[in-house]
């Protein structure tokens, strides 16, 4: 339910494995407005699994200063990110991207539509009833009253959301009526698009004006008063603009949208009631900085879609517990990070990059996870619960290619560095062949074999390998398992955990 981005990473997760999926929105068509604007390297990370990081970064921008005035006097100039590291192999995705949220909505529908699903706009769910073995749904759409009878149902649909609100789950937290911000996507004369540009004010008065790309429009964010309610006219908007500019030479031509924003910060205290899930603003909200509601809430569909996919093919029913385990913690330390940093804002003070590294989202990980395979130590190499990273390895035939695309879903990857994990691998691939890839590398070329080099030895740093050592990437791109001298036994054991059962299936 809901067909925001995290409803659509929902649907592009369970359609690209098979799963049948209906997509639903109350709203009459997509929703206007730039809203969130910055995608974050994991969520780019992301998007290059589900295939559609290309056209991402084709209309967004990764590289925009800041400038900071005072009127017209230009106080300074910084990085949005500032030291925010250049593409390495482990990293290809390292600067926060800046595009519109519609722009990435559009994108991830025309992916959904390639998967054969159409969001069904003007559909209101009204009704939840769980039974065993499914959820009773009912829906009020253009032509009626529908009833439809559904395995599983996940709500993404906002801070509003009606699944949470049906399924009578708290919503804690606090929400600060004295603070409003406006945002809103303008068309402006007087102010070049090279900068993203911000009048500070320790009052909460602040001005900002960011150029959104491949667009004519600026997403603006003011500071309004307390009793500020619906759309303002471009009256007042541009008034607005001239009183915290301290110029009269911006003019408003035009506003596409518009918004204002409370700082309201809650979150659920469970994702899960059944067969019913709550993911993104449906189960977290989040002050708007950083960018992060919406790439906590893409991460949340992205670690839940495969893990009921699975569990419709036959795998056991606990993996759904884990995420929840994994998701919920997540939210709450993401929660204090965007409240500290709109809290910076509203006072005046500009991005300075010192949570840059925490905003990234690259450092998420599970460490108490069920899933994870191998205990953890305190090692610096990777480990269960860490982000696999990517590398460049090479094929046989020499030619380039990434870890990232053997990775790429839907699968489950065993990642074999030596000989003896690498016939561990290859029959373990044996026992799932529908589930479950392998990749071999190897310090140096053999010929004969068919594996891969990692001829330039990035890949053995970036995962701190040192002998013969077998990883399982799970299909969201984290380490299950690592092992030294593995059995296949143990290896089957591990995986059985959340892999379907081949004798089961929907």
């Amino acid at each position: 339910m809901g067909a925001g981005p995290v409803g659509l990473v929902a649907g592009i997760e369970l359609a690209r494995r098979g799963v049948d999926v209906r997509l639903v929105d109350k709203a009459a068509g997509p929703r206007p407005g730039s809203r969130g604007k910055g995608l974050q390297p994991r969520s780019v990370e992301v998007f290059d699994d589900l295939g559609v990081a290309g056209r991402v970064l084709a209309t967004s921008r990764s590289r925009l200063a800041i400038r900071k005035y005072r009127g017209r006097v230009v106080l300074g100039t910084s990085d949005v990110v500032p030291g925010a590291p250049e593409p390495t192999p482990s990293t290809p995705y390292p600067r926060t991207v800046l595009l519109p949220q519609w722009r990435v909505e559009e994108i991830l529908r025309e992916r959904l539509a390639d998967l054969g699903v159409t969001v069904e706009y003007g559909s209101e769910l009204v009704g939840l009833t769980q039974h065993d073995g499914g959820v009773q749904a009912l829906l009020h759409t253009a032509s009626g009253s529908e009833s439809g009878s559904f395995s599983y149902v996940v709500g993404c649909d906002g801070a509003y959301s009606t699944v949470r609100n049906l399924l009578e789950t708290g919503f804690l937290g606090q929400t600060d009526e004295t603070v409003r911000m406006l945002t809103a996507d303008v068309e402006v004369s007087g102010l070049d698009r090279d900068f993203w540009h911000w009048w500070p004010s320790a009052d909460g008065r602040l001005l900002a004006l960011c150029p959104l790309a491949a667009t004519d429009a600026f997403q603006m964010q003011v500071g309004v008063d307390a009793d500020t309610v619906g759309e303002l006219p471009i009256e007042q908007i541009q008034k607005l603009v001239e009183e915290r500019s301290g110029r009269s030479d911006i003019r408003v031509r035009r506003v596409a949208w518009q918004s204002v924003w409370r700082f309201n910060v809650r979150m659920v205290d469970s994702y899960r009631a059944g067969r019913v899930f709550l993911a993104g603003d449906a189960a977290h909200v989040h002050a708007p900085a950083g960018g992060l509601g919406m790439n906590t809430g893409i991460q949340d569909a992205y670690n839940l879609g495969w893990k009921i996919a699975h569990v419709l093919e036959g795998a056991p029913e606990a993996l759904l517990d884990t995420y929840e385990q994994e998701r919920l913690p997540i939210a709450a330390d993401v929660l204090n990070l965007s409240s500290e940093l709109i809290a910076q804002r509203v006072r005046g003070v500009v991005p300075d990059g010192a949570h840059g590294n925490d905003t990234l989202q690259l450092k998420v990980r599970y460490p108490v996870s069920a899933l994870n395979g191998s205990p953890r130590s305190e090692h610096a190499h990777v480990q269960a619960g860490d982000r696999a990273p990517d590398s460049q390895v090479f094929n046989p035939d020499g030619t380039a290619v990434r870890l990232f695309d053997l990775f790429r879903g839907p699968h489950t990857t065993v990642l074999a560095f030596g000989s003896h994990s690498s016939h561990t691998a290859d029959a373990l691939v044996r026992r799932f062949p529908e589930h479950l890839k392998s990749a071999t590398l190897l310090p140096t070329a053999e010929p004969t074999t068919p594996h891969f080099t990692d001829r330039e030895g990035s890949a053995h740093q970036d995962y701190g390998i040192a002998g013969d050592t077998l990883l399982v990437i799970r299909p969201d791109g984290y380490v299950g398992l690592r092992a030294t001298d593995p059995s296949e036994t143990d290896v089957l054991d591990y995986l059985r955990r959340f892999l379907p059962d081949q004798r089961s299936g929907r």
